[in-house]
Protein backbone atom coordinates (compact mmCIF):
# COMPACT_ATOMS: atom_id res chain seq x y z
CA UNK A 1 0.00 0.00 0.00
CA UNK A 2 1.38 3.52 -0.51
CA UNK A 3 2.16 5.88 1.92
CA UNK A 4 2.00 9.07 0.10
CA UNK A 5 -0.19 10.84 2.00
CA UNK A 6 0.47 9.64 5.79
CA UNK A 7 4.27 10.46 4.73
CA UNK A 8 3.13 13.86 3.98
CA UNK A 9 1.50 14.25 6.93
CA UNK A 10 3.79 12.76 9.40
CA UNK A 11 6.52 15.11 7.96
CA UNK A 12 4.42 18.10 9.41
CA UNK A 13 3.99 16.99 12.40
CA UNK A 14 7.15 15.49 14.00
CA UNK A 15 8.91 18.34 16.06
CA UNK A 16 12.33 17.07 15.15
CA UNK A 17 14.35 13.65 13.37
CA UNK A 18 14.89 10.81 14.77
CA UNK A 19 18.64 10.64 15.73
CA UNK A 20 19.85 6.99 16.04
CA UNK A 21 17.91 3.82 15.97
CA UNK A 22 19.79 2.60 13.01
CA UNK A 23 18.70 -1.26 11.43
CA UNK A 24 18.77 -4.02 13.24
CA UNK A 25 21.77 -6.31 12.41
CA UNK A 26 21.54 -9.83 11.38
CA UNK A 27 23.77 -11.06 14.26
CA UNK A 28 22.31 -13.04 17.59
CA UNK A 29 21.70 -9.64 20.06
CA UNK A 30 21.73 -9.78 23.63
CA UNK A 31 18.63 -8.99 25.62
CA UNK A 32 18.56 -5.72 27.98
CA UNK A 33 17.32 -6.55 31.44
CA UNK A 34 14.18 -5.15 32.49
CA UNK A 35 13.04 -4.21 35.92
CA UNK A 36 10.78 -6.38 37.95
CA UNK A 37 8.48 -4.32 38.03
CA UNK A 38 7.86 -3.63 34.22
CA UNK A 39 8.30 -7.35 33.84
CA UNK A 40 5.35 -7.60 36.06
CA UNK A 41 3.37 -5.59 33.94
CA UNK A 42 3.69 -6.85 30.88
CA UNK A 43 3.18 -10.40 32.04
CA UNK A 44 -0.65 -8.22 33.95
CA UNK A 45 -1.16 -6.92 30.63
CA UNK A 46 -0.39 -10.29 28.62
CA UNK A 47 -3.00 -11.89 30.82
CA UNK A 48 -5.64 -9.14 30.62
CA UNK A 49 -5.25 -9.17 26.83
CA UNK A 50 -6.20 -12.94 26.74
CA UNK A 51 -8.97 -12.70 29.04
CA UNK A 52 -10.44 -9.82 26.63
CA UNK A 53 -9.97 -11.62 23.84
CA UNK A 54 -11.86 -14.90 25.62
CA UNK A 55 -15.20 -12.74 26.30
CA UNK A 56 -14.83 -9.88 24.11
CA UNK A 57 -18.92 -9.11 24.45
CA UNK A 58 -18.43 -8.98 27.98
CA UNK A 59 -15.63 -6.41 28.00
CA UNK A 60 -17.88 -4.46 25.58
CA UNK A 61 -20.88 -4.57 27.95
CA UNK A 62 -18.78 -3.20 31.18
CA UNK A 63 -17.70 -0.57 28.78
CA UNK A 64 -21.16 0.32 27.38
CA UNK A 65 -22.01 0.14 31.25
CA UNK A 66 -20.44 2.84 32.73
CA UNK A 67 -21.97 5.84 32.47
CA UNK A 68 -20.46 9.85 31.79
CA UNK A 69 -21.24 10.36 35.62
CA UNK A 70 -19.01 7.79 36.93
CA UNK A 71 -15.89 8.81 34.59
CA UNK A 72 -13.49 10.74 36.63
CA UNK A 73 -11.91 12.70 33.51
CA UNK A 74 -8.25 13.77 33.49
CA UNK A 75 -7.98 17.92 34.03
CA UNK A 76 -5.56 19.91 33.18
CA UNK A 77 -2.72 20.72 34.31
CA UNK A 78 -1.81 16.98 34.34
CA UNK A 79 0.83 16.01 36.75
CA UNK A 80 4.93 16.38 35.55
CA UNK A 81 6.51 13.52 34.02
CA UNK A 82 8.85 11.45 35.75
CA UNK A 83 11.10 8.35 35.21
CA UNK A 84 9.29 5.94 38.24
CA UNK A 85 11.71 3.15 37.54
CA UNK A 86 13.50 1.84 40.59
CA UNK A 87 17.32 0.98 38.63
CA UNK A 88 20.02 2.56 40.45
CA UNK A 89 20.40 5.00 37.39
CA UNK A 90 16.89 6.01 37.86
CA UNK A 91 17.42 9.35 39.34
CA UNK A 92 20.06 10.54 36.72
CA UNK A 93 17.82 9.32 33.63
CA UNK A 94 15.44 11.15 34.94
CA UNK A 95 17.33 14.50 35.21
CA UNK A 96 18.48 13.59 31.45
CA UNK A 97 15.27 13.32 30.20
CA UNK A 98 14.37 16.85 31.64
CA UNK A 99 16.93 18.40 29.98
CA UNK A 100 16.19 16.47 26.34
CA UNK A 101 12.25 18.24 27.01
CA UNK A 102 13.13 21.22 27.93
CA UNK A 103 15.92 21.96 25.13
CA UNK A 104 13.96 19.98 22.18
CA UNK A 105 10.46 22.04 23.14
CA UNK A 106 11.23 24.87 25.32
CA UNK A 107 8.23 26.84 25.90
CA UNK A 108 6.26 25.47 23.30
CA UNK A 109 2.75 24.38 24.44
CA UNK A 110 1.63 20.69 25.56
CA UNK A 111 -0.74 18.78 27.82
CA UNK A 112 2.03 16.57 29.28
CA UNK A 113 5.91 16.26 27.41
CA UNK A 114 7.91 12.77 28.56
CA UNK A 115 10.54 11.21 27.79
CA UNK A 116 11.50 7.39 27.93
CA UNK A 117 15.13 6.39 29.11
CA UNK A 118 16.70 3.08 27.83
CA UNK A 119 20.04 3.32 29.55
CA UNK A 120 22.37 0.29 28.50
CA UNK A 121 25.26 1.11 30.89
CA UNK A 122 26.08 3.37 33.71
CA UNK A 123 29.39 4.35 34.55
CA UNK A 124 29.48 6.02 38.25
CA UNK A 125 32.56 6.31 39.19
CA UNK A 126 33.51 10.22 38.75
CA UNK A 127 31.23 11.67 40.68
CA UNK A 128 32.27 14.57 37.98
CA UNK A 129 31.39 12.59 35.17
CA UNK A 130 28.78 9.77 35.51
CA UNK A 131 27.88 8.47 32.04
CA UNK A 132 24.85 6.67 30.57
CA UNK A 133 25.06 5.21 27.94
CA UNK A 134 21.60 5.04 26.18
CA UNK A 135 18.03 5.59 24.07
CA UNK A 136 16.29 9.09 25.07
CA UNK A 137 12.56 9.04 23.39
CA UNK A 138 10.92 12.56 23.98
CA UNK A 139 7.02 13.14 22.97
CA UNK A 140 4.87 15.40 23.69
CA UNK A 141 0.69 14.72 23.95
CA UNK A 142 -2.57 16.44 23.63
CA UNK A 143 -5.15 15.64 26.21
CA UNK A 144 -8.32 14.39 24.72
CA UNK A 145 -10.83 13.27 26.78
CA UNK A 146 -9.49 10.11 28.28
CA UNK A 147 -6.66 9.94 25.09
CA UNK A 148 -3.10 11.22 24.83
CA UNK A 149 -2.94 12.49 21.29
CA UNK A 150 1.06 12.51 20.21
CA UNK A 151 1.69 16.05 18.81
CA UNK A 152 5.50 15.46 18.26
CA UNK A 153 8.42 13.48 19.19
CA UNK A 154 11.87 12.20 18.49
CA UNK A 155 15.04 9.84 19.64
CA UNK A 156 18.33 10.76 20.59
CA UNK A 157 20.79 7.82 21.42
CA UNK A 158 24.49 8.46 22.86
CA UNK A 159 26.16 9.19 25.82
CA UNK A 160 25.00 11.44 28.57
CA UNK A 161 27.46 12.82 31.28
CA UNK A 162 25.98 14.37 34.75
CA UNK A 163 27.76 15.91 37.72
CA UNK A 164 26.52 14.55 40.72
CA UNK A 165 28.45 16.60 43.17
CA UNK A 166 26.40 19.54 43.72
CA UNK A 167 23.06 17.45 45.13
CA UNK A 168 21.03 16.73 42.38
CA UNK A 169 22.11 15.36 38.90
CA UNK A 170 23.24 18.11 36.44
CA UNK A 171 23.76 16.97 32.66
CA UNK A 172 27.01 18.73 31.86
CA UNK A 173 27.52 17.01 27.99
CA UNK A 174 25.80 15.02 25.82
CA UNK A 175 27.97 13.07 23.18
CA UNK A 176 24.70 12.53 20.66
CA UNK A 177 24.77 9.46 17.57
CA UNK A 178 24.89 10.94 14.27
CA UNK A 179 22.24 10.85 11.92
CA UNK A 180 22.32 9.54 8.40
CA UNK A 181 25.78 9.34 6.75
CA UNK A 182 27.52 9.53 9.68
CA UNK A 183 25.08 7.32 11.75
CA UNK A 184 27.25 4.24 11.84
CA UNK A 185 30.47 5.35 12.52
CA UNK A 186 29.44 7.17 15.60
CA UNK A 187 27.35 4.01 16.65
CA UNK A 188 30.43 2.36 16.93
CA UNK A 189 32.33 4.92 18.55
CA UNK A 190 29.94 5.13 21.33
CA UNK A 191 28.73 1.76 21.65
CA UNK A 192 30.43 -0.46 19.43
CA UNK A 193 33.89 -0.11 21.56
CA UNK A 194 31.54 -0.79 24.92
CA UNK A 195 30.17 -3.86 23.46
CA UNK A 196 27.01 -2.39 22.82
CA UNK A 197 25.96 -1.93 19.64
CA UNK A 198 24.12 -4.90 19.03
CA UNK A 199 21.64 -4.19 22.31
CA UNK A 200 21.42 -0.58 21.32
CA UNK A 201 19.37 -1.15 18.39
CA UNK A 202 17.73 -3.90 20.08
CA UNK A 203 16.67 -1.59 22.13
CA UNK A 204 15.60 0.92 19.10
CA UNK A 205 13.54 -2.38 18.07
CA UNK A 206 11.63 -2.39 21.42
CA UNK A 207 10.91 1.24 21.38
CA UNK A 208 7.09 0.85 21.25
CA UNK A 209 7.12 -1.63 24.51
CA UNK A 210 9.54 0.79 27.01
CA UNK A 211 7.17 3.61 25.84
CA UNK A 212 3.81 1.14 26.87
CA UNK A 213 5.44 0.64 30.32
CA UNK A 214 6.41 4.02 31.04
CA UNK A 215 3.55 5.49 29.76
CA UNK A 216 1.11 3.21 32.14
CA UNK A 217 3.68 3.65 35.12
CA UNK A 218 3.07 7.61 35.01
CA UNK A 219 -0.77 7.39 34.53
CA UNK A 220 -1.13 4.50 37.36
CA UNK A 221 1.10 6.48 39.56
CA UNK A 222 -0.98 9.66 39.73
CA UNK A 223 -4.18 7.85 39.64
CA UNK A 224 -5.40 9.03 36.21
CA UNK A 225 -8.14 7.89 34.40
CA UNK A 226 -6.56 7.55 30.78
CA UNK A 227 -6.90 4.51 28.44
CA UNK A 228 -5.21 5.02 25.60
CA UNK A 229 -2.26 6.73 23.25
CA UNK A 230 -1.92 7.43 19.41
CA UNK A 231 0.84 8.31 16.98
CA UNK A 232 -0.26 10.12 14.07
CA UNK A 233 -1.47 8.04 11.53
CA UNK A 234 -2.30 4.88 13.54
CA UNK A 235 -4.73 3.12 15.65
CA UNK A 236 -4.89 4.72 19.69
CA UNK A 237 -3.25 1.80 21.72
CA UNK A 238 -4.31 0.83 24.85
CA UNK A 239 -2.61 1.80 27.93
CA UNK A 240 -1.75 -1.03 30.01
CA UNK A 241 -4.26 -2.73 32.64
CA UNK A 242 -6.40 0.29 31.60
CA UNK A 243 -9.94 0.11 31.38
CA UNK A 244 -11.32 0.09 27.46
CA UNK A 245 -11.88 3.49 26.11
CA UNK A 246 -15.59 3.89 26.32
CA UNK A 247 -17.24 4.45 22.56
CA UNK A 248 -17.78 8.27 22.93
CA UNK A 249 -14.69 9.05 24.62
CA UNK A 250 -13.38 7.65 20.92
CA UNK A 251 -14.95 10.80 19.56
CA UNK A 252 -12.90 14.29 19.04
CA UNK A 253 -15.20 17.31 19.11
CA UNK A 254 -12.66 19.51 17.03
CA UNK A 255 -12.59 23.59 17.65
CA UNK A 256 -11.25 24.85 13.63
CA UNK A 257 -8.94 27.46 13.76
CA UNK A 258 -10.78 29.46 10.89
CA UNK A 259 -14.40 29.45 12.61
CA UNK A 260 -15.51 25.85 12.21
CA UNK A 261 -15.97 23.08 14.67
CA UNK A 262 -16.63 19.03 13.65
CA UNK A 263 -16.19 15.38 15.00
CA UNK A 264 -14.69 12.62 14.32
CA UNK A 265 -13.76 9.19 15.38
CA UNK A 266 -9.66 9.21 15.97
CA UNK A 267 -10.30 5.20 14.94
CA UNK A 268 -10.55 6.48 11.81
CA UNK A 269 -9.24 10.17 11.36
CA UNK A 270 -6.17 11.91 13.02
CA UNK A 271 -5.45 15.89 12.88
CA UNK A 272 -2.49 17.73 13.15
CA UNK A 273 -2.71 21.93 12.48
CA UNK A 274 -0.02 23.99 11.05
CA UNK A 275 0.78 27.86 10.77
CA UNK A 276 -1.87 28.49 8.57
CA UNK A 277 -3.61 25.15 7.76
CA UNK A 278 -5.66 22.55 10.13
CA UNK A 279 -5.06 18.90 8.10
CA UNK A 280 -6.92 15.25 8.79
CA UNK A 281 -5.64 12.23 7.53
CA UNK A 282 -6.54 8.58 7.66
CA UNK A 283 -5.45 6.04 10.51
CA UNK A 284 -3.97 3.58 8.83
CA UNK A 285 -5.96 0.60 7.77
CA UNK A 286 -6.74 -2.39 5.24
CA UNK A 287 -10.49 -0.88 5.96
CA UNK A 288 -10.63 2.25 3.76
CA UNK A 289 -8.46 4.19 1.71
CA UNK A 290 -5.70 6.92 2.13
CA UNK A 291 -7.27 10.30 2.13
CA UNK A 292 -6.13 13.95 3.58
CA UNK A 293 -8.36 17.01 4.31
CA UNK A 294 -6.92 20.43 4.79
CA UNK A 295 -8.81 23.24 6.09
CA UNK A 296 -7.54 26.82 5.62
CA UNK A 297 -8.94 31.09 4.55
CA UNK A 298 -7.50 33.16 2.52
CA UNK A 299 -8.44 36.72 2.55
CA UNK A 300 -10.21 38.63 -0.16
CA UNK A 301 -12.54 37.98 -2.59
CA UNK A 302 -10.67 36.65 -6.08
CA UNK A 303 -11.75 33.06 -6.07
CA UNK A 304 -9.33 32.63 -9.67
CA UNK A 305 -6.64 33.51 -7.73
CA UNK A 306 -7.36 30.95 -4.86
CA UNK A 307 -8.22 28.53 -7.27
CA UNK A 308 -5.16 28.86 -8.58
CA UNK A 309 -2.77 28.97 -5.73
CA UNK A 310 -4.92 25.61 -4.84
CA UNK A 311 -3.94 23.86 -8.39
CA UNK A 312 0.01 25.11 -7.93
CA UNK A 313 0.05 22.89 -4.78
CA UNK A 314 -1.64 19.23 -5.77
CA UNK A 315 0.39 16.41 -5.61
CA UNK A 316 -0.75 15.27 -8.60
CA UNK A 317 0.41 18.67 -11.28
CA UNK A 318 -1.45 17.53 -14.05
CA UNK A 319 -4.95 16.42 -12.83
CA UNK A 320 -8.05 17.29 -15.02
CA UNK A 321 -9.94 19.50 -12.77
CA UNK A 322 -14.16 20.12 -13.55
CA UNK A 323 -14.84 23.53 -11.96
CA UNK A 324 -18.78 24.37 -10.82
CA UNK A 325 -20.23 27.33 -10.02
CA UNK A 326 -22.90 28.19 -7.73
CA UNK A 327 -22.70 24.98 -5.55
CA UNK A 328 -24.30 25.22 -2.06
CA UNK A 329 -22.22 24.47 0.87
CA UNK A 330 -23.39 23.98 4.24
CA UNK A 331 -26.20 26.05 3.70
CA UNK A 332 -23.75 28.70 1.99
CA UNK A 333 -25.01 29.61 -1.23
CA UNK A 334 -22.49 30.73 -4.33
CA UNK A 335 -19.75 28.43 -3.63
CA UNK A 336 -17.65 26.91 -6.14
CA UNK A 337 -16.12 22.73 -6.71
CA UNK A 338 -13.11 22.24 -8.33
CA UNK A 339 -13.53 17.94 -8.52
CA UNK A 340 -11.13 15.69 -10.79
CA UNK A 341 -12.79 14.15 -14.01
CA UNK A 342 -13.39 10.74 -13.99
CA UNK A 343 -13.81 7.48 -14.68
CA UNK A 344 -10.90 6.87 -12.14
CA UNK A 345 -8.67 3.72 -12.33
CA UNK A 346 -7.35 1.69 -9.02
CA UNK A 347 -4.99 4.06 -7.01
CA UNK A 348 -5.57 7.11 -8.91
CA UNK A 349 -5.22 10.15 -6.55
CA UNK A 350 -9.03 12.04 -6.39
CA UNK A 351 -9.44 15.89 -5.58
CA UNK A 352 -12.68 17.43 -4.06
CA UNK A 353 -12.12 21.03 -3.11
CA UNK A 354 -14.85 23.72 -2.04
CA UNK A 355 -14.23 27.09 -1.78
CA UNK A 356 -16.76 29.10 0.56
CA UNK A 357 -17.23 33.04 0.29
CA UNK A 358 -17.61 33.84 3.96
CA UNK A 359 -16.61 37.22 5.65
CA UNK A 360 -14.69 38.86 3.33
CA UNK A 361 -12.43 35.71 2.37
CA UNK A 362 -12.73 32.87 1.19
CA UNK A 363 -12.57 29.34 3.14
CA UNK A 364 -11.54 26.60 1.47
CA UNK A 365 -11.87 22.91 1.70
CA UNK A 366 -8.98 20.83 0.32
CA UNK A 367 -9.90 17.03 -0.06
CA UNK A 368 -7.40 14.32 -1.62
CA UNK A 369 -7.72 10.46 -1.58
CA UNK A 370 -6.51 7.74 -3.54
CA UNK A 371 -9.80 5.50 -5.18
CA UNK A 372 -10.52 2.05 -4.76
CA UNK A 373 -12.08 -0.63 -7.09
CA UNK A 374 -12.82 -2.38 -4.31
CA UNK A 375 -16.71 -1.26 -4.10
CA UNK A 376 -16.66 -1.73 -0.21
CA UNK A 377 -13.36 0.03 0.71
CA UNK A 378 -14.13 3.22 -1.71
CA UNK A 379 -17.48 3.17 0.23
CA UNK A 380 -16.43 2.79 3.54
CA UNK A 381 -13.78 5.99 2.76
CA UNK A 382 -16.74 8.14 0.95
CA UNK A 383 -18.56 7.51 4.45
CA UNK A 384 -15.11 8.48 6.97
CA UNK A 385 -15.04 11.65 4.64
CA UNK A 386 -18.52 12.54 4.31
CA UNK A 387 -19.71 11.98 8.29
CA UNK A 388 -16.58 14.49 8.87
CA UNK A 389 -18.53 17.13 6.68
CA UNK A 390 -21.49 16.44 7.35
CA UNK A 391 -20.75 17.40 11.35
CA UNK A 392 -18.59 20.23 10.45
CA UNK A 393 -20.59 23.38 11.45
CA UNK A 394 -19.85 27.02 10.77
CA UNK A 395 -19.45 29.79 12.89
Amino acid sequence: MKKKLILMAAACILAFGMIGCGNSSNDPVPEIETSPEAESTVEESKQTIEESKEDPQESEAESKDTSVDEVDYPRLPLPEYHYYGTEDWAEYADSVCHFLVENSFGDEAADLNICVPIVLKMDDSDPKDVKLWGEYMIYKYQLMKTSLIEEGGGSFGGVAHLDTTGGSPIVSDFDFLEDGSGFDASLDKLFGKEGLKDAYLKACDDRDKYLAESLANYINTNGLYITQYQEFGWAPVPVLNAPPTREEDQIVDYVGNFAYTTQFDMRKICAFETEDTDAFGNVDSDDWNEFLIEIYRKEGSDMDSVIKDLRSNLIDEDVKLERTEDVTFKDIEGCTVLMSEGPYEDDDMVYVNYFVPRDDGIFVVKICSNYSTDEKKQMATDAIIEDFLGKMELK
